[in-house]
C-alpha cells in the first residue's frame, strides 16, 4: 500500500476494475526517464479503496483459521 506518500504507484492504480491505461506521450521533460507517464480513467473504484479491501480481506482470511490464512498469505507472496 503506499496512499502516495511515496513515488512508487501502486498496482491498483493501474489494474483496477474498470481503469483503462493511455500513455501519454511524448512525457513531460520534468518526468524521470525510468518512470512512464500516463493517464487512468475509467475506474469503477478509486485505487484506495480497492487496497484496504485487499488488505481487509487478507487479515479476515488470517484471523478466521490461522492455517488457512498462514497457506494464503504465502500464496500472496
Amino acid at each position: 500500500m503506499t496512499f502516495n506518500i511515496s513515488m512508487h504507484r501502486t498496482w491498483w492504480m493501474e489494474n483496477g476494475p474498470g481503469c483503462r491505461v493511455t500513455p501519454v506521450t511524448p512525457p513531460p521533460s520534468w518526468a524521470p526517464e525510468d518512470h512512464r507517464y500516463i493517464s487512468i480513467a475509467g475506474c469503477l473504484l478509486e485505487y484506495q479503496y480497492v487496497e484496504v479491501a485487499h488488505s481487509s480481506l487478507q487479515i479476515i482470511l488470517a484471523v478466521s483459521n490461522p492455517l488457512q490464512g498462514f497457506s494464503f498469505l504465502l500464496l500472496c507472496l
